[in-house]
């Protein structure tokens, strides 16, 4: 029987949640790129960009489940559960700072 290093899954942990970081980063910069080229290829005074980045920042939450669960399930097929469940807990954190954020910018 193999005994758990409960060091060696904090790590694991810790590296899901940098991954997920990496995914986040990824995922904004094709959002502004995708924006900008929008904005150069549209008719001036038409803030096609800045919507497409309204948009990806309000919607932020959803966008990363599109590439949150199919990694999750990736994890968890290779058997990285510690990795899995700090992707999931980053993912969390990203949701609850965006929603805080959202309610901060609606409060009137």
């Amino acid at each position: 029987m193999s005994q758990r290093n409960p060091s060696n899954e904090i790590f694991q942990t810790i590296l899901g949640i940098l991954l997920l970081l990496g995914c986040h980063i990824i995922a904004i910069i094709i959002i502004f790129g995708l924006g900008y080229v929008l904005e150069l290829n549209s008719r001036s005074g038409s803030y096609v960009g800045v919507q497409v980045w309204i948009i990806g920042g309000v919607g932020f939450l959803f966008w990363q489940l599109l590439y949150v669960i199919p990694l999750c399930i990736f994890l968890q097929r290779k058997r990285q559960i510690a990795m899995r469940n700090g992707v999931v807990i980053g993912a969390a954190i990203t949701a609850l700072l965006n929603g805080g954020c959202f309610l901060l910018m609606n409060v009137r």
